[in-house]
């Protein structure tokens, strides 16, 4: 048999480029929480019993032990809600040198389960049912922290931003905002590179530490919740 003609051999293809590896997204998640940081005494409560000089503020059949005792008065920010600000788009978290009327008492379930509410923080909230607990001090084990002495908060508040990030959220410094009544803890927060915010300008405490008007009065008002960066007191 005649043998058969060779086919001529295809010329190879030049091997396409490898194409560079897509980096795959993170699996971190983006640091874009914000965390809202509240003091209790005249910043969620004002004077208690007064709604005359404070008439956006609230009185409840509740005891509140703060600054002598009486029946608990929520301030015009937590009577109209945190909601109502920039912090319902926030995570939440008191930091308080008093201790309320005590872990147990019913205004201290009244202002972790009823004051201490925002969109963001509930949906938190409701996927970490174990953060419904009281700290104390540099103790924490939750964002609601009790017997933190006044100008030294800042120290429980970096520990409240560790608490939550290892839960899974990302806070970052400059994404702290911290409100209080007291003239004397506002400055400190610039350590850590936290921003904090005096309130409760226009009403001062002029009984109390000799007349010198470091206390709110009637407390916190929602307009003083600003997402500000800064240390910034009274003016």
């Amino acid at each position: 048999q005649p043998q058969q003609p060779q086919q001529p051999q295809q010329p190879q293809q030049p091997q396409q480029p490898q194409q560079p590896q897509q980096p795959q997204p993170s699996e971190q998640p983006s640091c874009a929480a914000c965390l809202c940081v509240f003091d209790i005494d005249r910043t969620l409560t004002g004077k208690q019993g007064d709604t005359q000089q404070c008439p956006r503020n609230r009185e409840l059949d509740m005891y509140d032990d703060g600054y002598g005792g009486g029946r608990a008065t929520l301030s015009a920010l937590a009577n109209e809600g945190i909601a109502t600000t920039f912090c319902d788009g926030c995570l939440l978290g008191i930091t308080s040198a008093g201790h309320g009327s005590g872990a147990d008492s019913p205004w201290n379930r009244f202002l972790m389960d009823t004051v201490m509410r925002g969109k963001v923080h509930d949906a938190f909230a409701q996927e970490h049912p174990e953060s419904k607990v009281w700290s104390y001090g540099t103790d924490v084990r939750s964002p609601y922290v009790l017997n933190q002495g006044n100008r030294i908060k800042q120290a429980s508040v970096d520990l409240v931003v560790r608490w939550y990030n290892e839960r899974g959220a990302c806070v970052e410094p400059h994404e702290v905002y911290f409100f209080g009544d007291r003239t004397e803890n506002i400055p400190p927060f610039q350590e850590k590179g936290f921003n904090s915010r005096e309130i409760s300008c226009g009403s001062r405490d002029w009984n109390l530490y000799q007349g010198s008007g470091m206390v709110g009065y009637c407390g916190a008002r929602p307009e003083e919740i600003q997402k500000e960066r800064g240390n910034i007191v009274c003016q």
